[in-house]
């Protein structure tokens, strides 16, 4: 800038330019000293709670370590090794299930021969003062067989595979209930629940 263009407008910008410059100076210090001190508080509580977490983290492995554990032996309190049966999900409410090949052609066909002596005309549950007599709702013949009636132990596999699939013990269950239905046989629509007033006191309602 020359002589001749120094003016007082010049003047006065060049002041006014300096005061700003210093002003904004002097109001970015603080707040570096500000965010400097922010930063290191953070990194402060960061670290500690990483060593609190790892303490944490220290005391529960030893813990772990501490404890005596007494694992089931295989074959004797649990499953001799892992069993997979697959299933397929047809419905949840109500909920089914459809479990393929789950008894083999085999399995099926030794019961059919077990049951086969037994068979007899399926029975109705009666209220009181019905009495026994032909029987239009349900014509099919059948017979309950239990685990001790077979002594090729066909039927415990397909009992202890039932309890596998269900995770419900084997107390639980009712004898085996095999049907023959010919062509024409039918059971018209039920429902498994009997009112005791009107049947008298029932053993289990499913």
């Amino acid at each position: 800038m020359s002589t001749s263009d120094y003016t007082p407008k010049a003047k006065a910008k060049g002041k006014a330019y300096w005061h700003w410059n210093t002003t904004k100076t002097k109001l970015d210090f603080p707040a570096v000293i500000v965010f400097c001190c922010f930063f290191f508080v953070f990194g402060f509580l960061c670290s500690s709670l990483r060593s609190q977490g790892s303490g944490v983290r220290q005391r529960g492995r030893q813990l772990l370590n501490s404890v005596e554990y007494e694992l089931m032996g295989h074959g004797k309190t649990g499953d001799d090794s892992i069993s997979v049966i697959p299933f397929q999900v047809i419905s949840w409410r109500p909920r089914a299930f459809y479990f393929p090949k789950f008894a083999t052609l085999e399995q099926c066909q030794h019961i059919i021969n077990l049951a086969k002596p037994y068979l007899a005309p399926s029975k109705l549950a009666l209220r009181k003062g019905e009495s026994e007599g032909r029987q239009d709702v349900r014509t099919s013949m059948g017979t309950f067989l239990s685990v001790s009636d077979d002594p090729t132990g066909v039927l415990d596999a397909i009992e202890e595979k039932i309890a596998k699939a269900t995770k419900l013990p084997r107390t639980h269950y009712e004898h085996f209930n095999v049907l023959r239905y010919e062509l024409g046989q039918k059971y018209d629509s039920h429902l498994d629940a009997f009112p005791v007033e009107q049947y008298g006191p029932q053993k289990s309602q499913r």
